[in-house]
C-alpha cells in the first residue's frame, strides 16, 4: 500500500490498505513499525490522479530513477505560490543498505519541477521516513535510533530551498548508557529560537524547559545570502528575562548579537539601545552588558533528572560598564578564573560608531578560537548574551535585564541559551537557490555546462534540481 503523509504506526495501529491522511505523528519511540508493500510508477499515477492530470503526474514520474519503489507521499502547498507541490520517498533499485531517496516536486505550471532529492536512512523500515505538509512547510520525519526520532522541515519561499526547522527526540546517554531522562529540542532556522525540554522518559516529570537563541557563528570570509538569519535579537518582551514589569518597549531597551570566525579570533558584534544610560560604582546598580561562555559542555541535567553542577573554571565572561555617555565611558572587565588567566590578553574590546542612532551603541569584541576549540575543532558552547538596564536613578535595584535566553538567571550556566559553529551554511542548511538551479539545470540541457556529480556526506545525497 501507498501511505500519504507521516508514517508512523504500530502494529495495532497499522492500516488495512489504502491511502492514509496526512496527520500528526505518534509518539516518537514507537519500535513495532507495520510493514508496507511499495508501489510502482503506475500505483503513484493511480494515487494522484484524483488531484493532477496524467500529463501533469508524467513529468514527476519522468524524473524518478527506473525501477524505483515508492513507499509514501503528501501533497501540499510549501513554495509560497499556492500551488499544490508533492514529495515522496523512493528506493532505486541500487540503492545503499537502509537508505531511500525523498524527492521535492514543486507545482511549475503544466507540470513538476524535480526541486532537490536528499537521502535519508531508516533503522527498521522504509516508512519511517515519512511526510506531512502543512502551513507552508514540508516535514520529513525520521527515526534516527531505538529511542530517537527528527522531524525536518522544509520550505521553497523566497527563491530558496532551505531547512526552516527541526524537532528531535531522544534519550540522554552516558558513554554507552542509556538514562532515564527524555530530551527534546526545537530550533527555528528562521528565527534562530530553540526550545528544549529535559524529563522523565517514564515517569513524565519535567526537569528542566528552556528557551533560548542558538547562536550561528559563520566564516568571516564568507559571503552569506540575504535573507540566511544571522542575528539573535527582538524588540519584544520576549528578549526580557527579568523586570519586565519595568520595560516600557523597544525604546526603553534591546539588544542584537552576531557572531563570526576566522582563522584566530571569533568576532562578537552587539547592538544596544538604551534610552537612559546609567553609572555606577557598583555593576548591579549600573547599566553594563554581558557576554557569558560556558565551555563544559555538559548536559544541563545530571542523569538522576537534577540540574547539572559547574565549575566555574568552565566560564568565561566579558562586562562591559555602559558609562553615562558622558565623562564616564564605557569599561571592560573580565570574568572567570583559569580562562581569564589563559586567554584574557588575547581579548580585544571596541566600540563602534553609529551614526544618526540616538543612544544606541555597538560593541566587536574579539576573542581568541582557541577558547572554543577542542583538539584543534571548534565546538558549540554554552552562551548567553545579556542587558542589565537600570531603569530609574532614584531606585537602582530597579533593573530590566534583556537577553538571549529567555530563563537567563546570572551564576547558572544551565540557564544559558548557545552558539554553534557553522563553517558551511549552504550544505548544513541544506540551501539552494532555486532560480539558479534551474538557470544550471538548462545550461546542462543544453551542453553548456557539464553534468552534476552527486555528493555524499553524512548519509545525506544532494542532487541539484532538474
Amino acid at each position: 500500500m501507498l501511505l500519504r503523509g507521516v508514517l508512523f504506526f504500530s502494529v495495532a495501529a497499522a492500516p488495512t490498505g489504502g491511502t492514509v491522511a496526512a496527520s500528526t505523528p505518534t509518539a516518537p519511540g514507537t519500535s513495532a513499525l507495520v510493514r508496507s508493500d511499495s508501489l510502482e510508477h503506475a500505483g503513484l499515477a493511480d494515487a494522484l490522479g484524483g488531484i493532477f492530470s496524467r500529463e501533469k503526474i508524467a513529468t514527476i514520474l519522468s524524473k524518478l530513477p527506473p525501477k524505483s519503489k515508492i513507499f509514501g507521499y503528501d501533497v501540499g502547498e510549501y513554495s509560497g505560490d499556492d500551488g499544490m507541490d508533492v514529495v515522496l520517498s523512493a528506493m532505486r533499485d541500487d540503492a545503499p543498505r537502509r537508505t531511500i531517496d525523498v524527492h521535492f516536486f514543486i507545482n511549475d505550471g503544466p507540470g513538476f519541477r524535480l526541486l532537490r532529492t536528499l537521502t535519508r536512512r531508516y533503522v527498521l523500515e522504509p516508512i519511517e521516513v515519512g511526510f506531512s505538509i502543512d502551513h507552508g512547510v514540508c516535514h520529513v520525519t525520521e527515526k534516527t535510533g531505538d529511542y530517537g526520532w527528527r522531524i525536518t522541515g522544509y520550505s521553497a519561499v523566497g527563491g530558496n530551498f532551505r531547512r526552516s526547522s527541526e524537532w528531535t527526540t531522544e534519550r540522554m546517554r552516558v558513554g554507552a548508557r542509556v538514562t532515564g531522562v527524555g530530551y527534546e529540542r526545537s530550533y527555528s532556522y528562521e528565527t534562530l529560537l530553540a526550545e528544549e525540554h529535559y524529563y522523565g522518559a517514564n515517569t513524565g516529570k519535567s526537569f528542566l524547559r528552556q528557551r533560548y537563541y542558538d547562536l550561528p557563528v559563520f566564516p568571516a570570509a564568507l559571503s552569506l545570502p540575504d535573507d540566511m538569519p544571522t542575528e539573535a535579537g527582538d524588540t519584544t518582551g520576549l528578549m526580557i528575562s527579568a523586570g519586565g514589569s519595568s520595560w516600557h518597549g523597544s525604546d526603553d531597551c534591546q539588544l542584537f548579537v552576531s557572531a563570526r570566525f576566522d582563522s584566530s579570533t571569533v568576532m562578537f558584534r552587539v547592538r544596544v539601545h538604551d534610552d537612559r544610560l546609567l553609572h555606577h560604582a557598583d555593576p548591579d546598580s549600573a547599566d553594563h552588558l554581558d557576554l557569558w561562555f560556558d565551555l563544559s559542555r555538559r548536559n544541563r541535567v545530571r542523569p538522576d533528572g537534577t540540574r547539572q553542577r559547574y565549575a566555574r573554571r568552565t566560564e568565561f565572561g566579558v562586562r562591559i560598564l555602559m558609562g553615562d555617555g558622558g565623562s564616564h565611558t564605557p569599561v571592560v572587565d573580565l570574568l572567570g578564573t583559569d580562562l581569564v588567566q589563559r586567554y584574557g590578553a588575547q581579548v580585544d574590546v571596541r566600540r563602534v560608531e553609529i551614526r544618526d542612532a540616538y543612544q544606541t551603541s555597538e560593541f566587536v569584541i574579539r576573542l581568541p578560537r582557541a577558547l572554543f576549540e577542542e583538539r584543534g575543532t571548534l565546538l558549540a558552547a554554552g552562551f548567553v548574551c545579556a542587558y542589565h538596564d537600570v531603569d530609574h536613578p532614584a531606585n537602582l535595584r530597579w533593573v530590566t535585564v534583556a537577553s538571549t535566553a529567555r530563563e537567563y538567571v546570572p551564576g547558572r550556566p544551565e540557564t544559558f541559551g548557545r552558539l554553534h559553529f557553522v563553517a558551511d551554511p549552504v550544505h548544513a542548511y541544506e540551501w539552494e537557490n532555486i532560480r539558479a538551479a534551474a538557470l544550471a539545470a538548462k545550461l546542462r540541457r543544453a551542453g553548456l555546462l557539464p553534468l552534476p556529480s552527486t555528493r555524499e556526506t553524512t548519509g545525506r545525497r544532494d542532487t541539484p534540481g532538474r
